[in-house]
C-alpha cells in the first residue's frame, strides 16, 4: 500500500489522511506520524525514519524504525501511532487498536490516534462510538479537518443529516479544495431534498477529482432520486470497481438492481454485500425484497428474520416479514406481524402503519401492491 508522501511538520489538513477500506468500510487513517514529541534526539530521528518508510509503503522497515524508538523512549505516543497504522496496513485490526490505545494512554490529547481508532470503530459498524473518536480528535483541534470529514461522515450514515450538514458546510468553507468535503456535503444535501445544491456540489467534488468514489456515490443517489435508476447504476458501478470490498457500496448496486426488477442481477450483487458486510441488517433486508421480487417467500422469510436478529427495531423489515408470510400461505403469522409492526411503527412510517391497518380491518391482513415505502429509499442504507 502506497502511502501520501509526509512532510516533516504537522498538518491536519485533508491531504494528510488516506482512505483505507477495511472490514467492507471505507475509513479515513491519519499517515502523518512525522511530527514527534521525541525528546531523545534518536528516538525523533527514528520516529521520522519510520514515517518516511510508511508513505513508501515499506511497511516492514517502517514497523523496525518505530519499534527502536519505543526502545530509545517508550513512552513516544506517536510512534505507538505508527505501529498501528502498520499493523492495519497489514490487516490486524486487533493490534492496530493496541497500539492506538497505547499511543492515548500516553498522550490523550494526540488526536491522530484518536481519528485512527474511530476509524476501527467505522470499519466495524459501530457508528456511536466511532463518532465519539472522531469528536474528541476535533474536540483536541477544531481545524482538523480529517476529523470533521469524518464527523461529517458518520453522522451522514446515523441519518443525522442536518447535524452532518453543518459540520460538512463549515468544512467545506475552511477547505473549498478538498473534493472529499464537496462529494459528502453533496450526499448530505440529497437527503435533505436541497437537490440544485447538492447537483452542485457534485460537480464541484468531480471537478476537483474526476475519480473520487464518493463524488460518483452522490452522483448515483442523486440519479436514483430523479428516477434515472441506469444512471444511478452506472454511477455506483464505478464506486464498487474503485472500492470492490465496500459492502455497502455493492448493496447500493444491488438496491438500484433490485428497483429495476432485475432480480437475478440484485441477488448476486447482494450475496457479495453479505460476504463483505454479514453484519449490515440492510443487506439482509435487500435481499428479502429481493426474494419476495423472485417470488421466493420462504427465502424471503428467512432473510427479514436475519435483518431484525441483526437490527431491533427493524420496522421495515417486520413489514416486508409480514408480507413474505401472507405470500407463504400462513396468514395467522402474518397478521401476527403486521399487527406488530403497526404497534412498534415509528412517526415517520405514519403512511405504512395507516395502510397496514386498513389491511388489517378490510383484507384480513393482505397488502395489496406489496410493501409500502419499500421503493421510496427509506428502509435503504445511507452513503
Amino acid at each position: 500500500m502506497r502511502l501520501p508522501p509526509l512532510g516533516g511538520a504537522r498538518s491536519r489538513r485533508l491531504g494528510s489522511s488516506v482512505a483505507m477500506t477495511i472490514g467492507g468500510v471505507a475509513a479515513v487513517f491519519l499517515v502523518d506520524c512525522a511530527h514527534t514529541s521525541a525528546r531523545q534526539p534518536k528516538a525523533a530521528a527514528l520516529q521520522a525514519a519510520g514515517a518516511a518508510a510508511l508513505a513508501r509503503g515499506d511497511l516492514d522497515r517502517a514497523a523496525g524504525q518505530f519499534a527502536l524508538a519505543l526502545e530509545y523512549e517508550p513512552r513516544l505516543a506517536e510512534a505507538e501511532n505508527g505501529l498501528g497504522l502498520v499493523a492495519l496496513a497489514y490487516g490486524d485490526r486487533e493490534l492496530a487498536e493496541h497500539h492506538f490505545r497505547a499511543a492515548l494512554s500516553i498522550d490523550e490529547d494526540l488526536a491522530e490516534a484518536h481519528l485512527n481508532l474511530g476509524g476501527l470503530r467505522l470499519a466495524r459498524h459501530q457508528l456511536e462510538d466511532a463518532l465519539d473518536c472522531f469528536r474528541a480528535a476535533l474536540a483536541i483541534d477544531p481545524g482538523y479537518a480529517a476529523a470533521r470529514l469524518a464527523v461529517g461522515e458518520t453522522l451522514l450514515r446515523l441519518g443525522r443529516f442536518e447535524d452532518a450538514r453543518w459540520e460538512l458546510a463549515k468544512l467545506c468553507a475552511t477547505e473549498p479544495g478538498s473534493a472529499p468535503a464537496h462529494a459528502a456535503h453533496a450526499l448530505v444535501l440529497v437527503h435533505l431534498d436541497r437537490i440544485a445544491l447538492a447537483e452542485t456540489e457534485a460537480r464541484r467534488a468531480l471537478a476537483l477529482d474526476p475519480a473520487l468514489p464518493a463524488a460518483h456515490r452522490a452522483r448515483g443517489e442523486l440519479a436514483r432520486r430523479r428516477g434515472d435508476l441506469p444512471g444511478a447504476e452506472s454511477e455506483w458501478r464505478r464506486v464498487v470497481q474503485a472500492l470492490p470490498t465496500s459492502a455497502e457500496d455493492w448493496l447500493a448496486l444491488g438496491v438500484v438492481l433490485a428497483q429495476q426488477r432485475r432480480w437475478m442481477e440484485a441477488g448476486g450483487v447482494l450475496d457479495r454485500a453479505a460476504l463483505l458486510g454479514p453484519e449490515l441488517a440492510e443487506v439482509a433486508f435487500a435481499q428479502a425484497f429481493v426474494e419476495l421480487g423472485r417470488d421466493q417467500p420462504a427465502a424471503a422469510m428467512t432473510a427479514a428474520r436475519r435483518a431484525l436478529e441483526l437490527r431491533l427495531p427493524y420496522p421495515q423489515a417486520r413489514l416486508l416479514l409480514a408480507e413474505a408470510q401472507y405470500r407463504a400461505g400462513d396468514a395467522v403469522a402474518g397478521r401476527a406481524t403486521l399487527q406488530r409492526f403497526i404497534d412498534e411503527a415509528p412517526p415517520e412510517m405514519a403512511a405504512e402503519k395507516a395502510q397496514a391497518e386498513r389491511a388489517q380491518r378490510s383484507m384480513g391482513g393482505a397488502m395489496p401492491g406489496g410493501i409500502p415505502g419499500a421503493h421510496t429509499g427509506a428502509p435503504w442504507p445511507v452513503r
